[in-house]
């Protein structure tokens, strides 16, 4: 059999590659008395040029002053004594190296031998580890997710040193090939949504993933459903507890952001903060967060029918205060609440694509504004203006921000039922949102499925350590976490 030339093999590569990626070839003598021709092949902008020059040209260059035997065994002696990478491979088919390039790996050709030396040269330009940048805490940790896969995999490494942690890479876009990896805990993982998921992903046939939301909503089942299916975090102090409670996590190149899959309906509304403050303290904070909930999609419509329909329920104390301040208004109660906050939503909207800086004077600025120039107008009544005010204020306790835009948008329909039928809208309202909740199923797991021996950690939560369990309906392997430990030192205490 033939082998083919060095020049053969680049050109085969070239046109996998195509002709317009930024391809360098470098042709390199290696050893002495003869020298043995080779050539390194690399992507520019993929690679770590230091790494190349210090761990392959300097060593096989300058240092090797002996002859070498040019034989099949050849790379295999170059790989263990001159190449200095700490992790090259040798290949042979010219498919995989290729796909191996395009992960920033640097290829070694020697003249004469069919093998190629794959050398692990992954660098270039990217954002380095910092704080996340949406999901601030006091007392948590200070790395966030970056868009770099492999870092963010050492990122959970950091974290969980099981000999289970499993990383399972695939690649999604027929033209983009983007790299993801699956990690979870073999023995903790559930196996259903596994399945479910691998076959999901398996089967998205694309030309290319633009980002964590897009994956996201190729793989919901719940496609029309408001609601977020897959919690989305860039703190891997939170995935972490996910994956120890036999969950997935989903990690995909260039997104700073992992899915964790299955996710409940209550984990949105959780946070790091809740595990490192006191118990009672985290669950005053966490009932706080449900109440803004409530008040968020309950408030505006509880008021337009109070004043449309129900008015002898005000308080008495506030029925003169309520008349008056409606005096004059041109608008109608339902279309000042709703005028003013599809309003808010712009100005929030606004603000988030503009700098940070100047975000938060138009935000200031531009509310006081048109607060003020819609009470002064007598367009809208100044209770009015304090239920919106409250609403937007109460939002903000969402901690989840899939979440939050979901809370938001509901109050609208609920808006329109309470002005056609009064106080009976706002409670069809929850019916139906109890009823569509109740029916959502997440990769095999109930959306709002409630198991008594599960509810240690939901609205409230009990003590750390009291939760000996996992959650069972998340996986049914390796429920026990923990022991009943603590008795142990209380009884040396009261001894």
């Amino acid at each position: 059999m033939e082998i083919e030339t060095i020049d053969s093999k680049i050109n085969t590569i070239v046109n996998i590659l195509g002709p317009s990626s930024p391809i360098k070839v470098k042709r390199i003598s290696i050893g002495k008395n003869p020298p043995i021709q080779g050539a390194i092949v690399y992507i520019d902008g993929l690679v770590d040029k230091n790494i190349i020059n210090r761990d392959i040209l300097n060593p096989l260059m300058i240092e090797t002053r002996s002859p070498i035997e040019l034989n099949s065994e050849t790379p295999s002696f170059l790989c263990s004594t001159y190449i200095t990478a700490d992790c090259s491979f040798i290949k042979a088919n010219t498919m995989e190296v290729s796909k191996n390039i395009k992960n920033g790996n640097t290829l070694l050709l020697i003249e004469n031998i069919e093998d190629y030396i794959v050398i692990d040269t992954a660098g270039g330009s990217m954002r380095a580890v910092s704080d996340p940048m949406n999901e601030t805490s006091l007392r948590g940790s200070r790395d966030g997710f970056v868009e770099n896969l492999d870092v963010n995999i050492s990122l959970l490494r950091r974290y969980i040193k099981d000999s289970n942690l499993s990383i399972e890479k695939l690649v999604v876009g027929r033209r983009t090939q983007t790299d993801l990896a699956l990690v979870y805990i073999k023995d903790l993982v559930n196996i259903q949504a596994l399945d479910d998921l691998r076959e999901r992903i398996n089967i998205i046939d694309v030309d290319f993933i633009t980002g964590m939301g897009a994956l996201q909503e190729f793989i919901d089942e719940n496609a029309y459903s408001i609601f977020p299916m897959c919690m989305s975090t860039e703190r891997p102090d939170r995935v972490t507890p996910s994956i120890m409670e036999g969950r997935i996590a989903v990690i995909l190149n260039g997104a700073p952001f992992v899915l964790t899959i299955p996710s409940v309906f209550v984990e949105f509304f959780h946070t790091v903060e809740d595990y490192n403050e006191k118990t009672i303290s985290a669950n005053i904070i966490r009932l706080l967060r449900f109440l803004s909930v409530l008040l968020v999609i309950t408030l505006p419509s509880i008021y337009l029918t109070l004043i449309k329909y129900n008015g002898e329920l005000i308080p008495v104390e506030f029925v003169v205060p309520v008349v008056q301040s409606r005096i004059g208004i041109s608008l109608s109660p339902f279309m000042e609440i709703l005028i003013l906050e599809i309003l808010m939503e712009i100005l929030r909207e606004g603000g988030l694509r503009l700098p940070s800086k100047i975000a938060q004077t138009l935000s200031i600025v531009g509310g006081i504004i048109i607060g003020n120039a819609a009470v002064q107008s007598n367009m809208v009544s100044p209770t009015t203006l304090l239920v919106i005010g409250i609403t937007i204020i109460a939002s903000f306790a969402v901690p989840t921000v899939d979440m939050s835009i979901s809370i938001r948008m509901l109050r609208f329909p609920m808006l329109f039922l309470a002005n056609a039928m009064g106080i009976m809208g706002v409670a069809t309202g929850y019916t139906l949102l109890i009823l569509h909740l109740s029916s959502l199923e997440n990769f095999g797991v109930p959306y709002m499925a409630f198991n008594k021996d599960d509810l240690k950690d939901t609205f409230i939560r009990s003590a750390l350590w009291k939760m000996n369990t996992r959650p069972s309906i998340i996986s049914e392997q390796n429920i026990k976490r923990q022991t009943s430990f603590r008795h142990k030192f209380r009884r040396k205490k009261d001894e």
